[in-house]
C-alpha cells in the first residue's frame, strides 16, 4: 500500500510491509514511522526493505513508532540504524532488551533540527534502568561514552540469559504505573489548555464587567 503527497519538502511515500509503516522523502533510505501490531512482544527491524525492485536501508525510527506498545519487551535495530527520533519507545513498560547491531554509536540525542531530544524524550526515564543495552562484541565502551545510550545502566556483548531478564513484578507495575501517570499529566495539561482558552472566549474582561 503506497500513497503519495506532495509537501513542500518534496515527495514522500508512505510504505507498508508486514507490521511496519515507512517513509521516503525522495531519498535513498527508509525512515520506520510506525509499528501497526500495538500487541507485539519482540520485534526485529530489517536491515532493509524491497520496493518498486529497489532495496532501501532503514536508517531512522520516527517519532512514537513504537509509543504505547505495552507488551513490547525485545527490540533488535538494523546495523543501519542511523537515528531514533522523540517518543519512539514511549509507554512501552515492559520493554527489556535493546539489541543495537550498528557498530558505530548512532546518535540519539539531538539528532534533527525538528524532532532533536534527549534520552527521556525518546525513552521512558526507567528504561535506564530496567532494560538492558545489548551491542557489537568490543563496542561496549564507544556505547558506554555516547550521549544517550551511555544512560543504560547495563550495556553488555552479549544477550541476557533467563535469570538476567527476570523482572519482580512490582517493579513493572512501577514501570506501568509511571507511564500511566505521565499520560494522565499530559492530558491534564491540555485540559487546562482548553479550559483557559474557552475562559478567555467567554468570560468579559474584568474592566467591562466593572462598568
Amino acid at each position: 500500500m503506497v500513497s503519495l503527497m506532495t509537501l513542500a519538502q518534496g515527495r514522500i511515500a508512505r510504505i507498508k510491509q508486514g507490521i511496519f509503516l515507512y517513509s521516503n522523502w525522495d531519498a535513498p533510505h527508509m525512515t520506520l514511522d510506525t509499528c501497526l501490531d500495538m500487541s507485539i512482544t519482540e520485534v526485529r527491524i530489517p536491515d532493509t526493505i524491497v520496493h518498486n525492485g529497489r532495496a532501501y536501508p532503514v536508517v531512522e525510527i520516527g517519532p512514537g513508532a513504537f509509543q504505547g506498545c505495552h507488551n513490547l519487551t525485545t527490540v533488535v535495530l538494523p546495523s543501519t540504524m542511523g537515528g531514533i527520533l522523540k517518543g519512539a519507545f514511549h509507554d512501552c513498560p515492559r520493554l527489556r532488551v535493546i539489541v543495537c547491531r550498528n557498530p558505530v554509536p548512532n546518535i540519539i540525542e539531538d539528532i534533527h533540527p525538528f524532532y532533536g531530544g534527549k534520552f527521556k524524550d525518546i525513552f521512558e526515564p526507567y528504561h535506564a534502568l530496567s532494560t538492558i543495552l545489548v551491542v557489537p562484541p568490543g563496542c561496549e565502551e564507544a556505547y558506554r561514552n555516547t550521549k544517550g545510550w551511555r544512560e543504560f545502566r547495563v550495556i553488555q556483548s552479549t544477550m541476557p540469559t533467563g535469570d538476567e531478564l527476570k523482572v519482580d513484578e512490582i517493579e513493572l507495575r512501577i514501570n506501568e504505573l509511571e507511564s500511566q501517570l505521565t499520560r494522565a499529566r499530559a492530558q491534564v495539561r491540555r485540559l487546562e489548555a482548553e479550559l483557559d482558552a474557552l475562559k478567555g472566549a467567554v468570560l468579559p474582561e474584568p474592566s467591562k464587567v466593572a462598568q
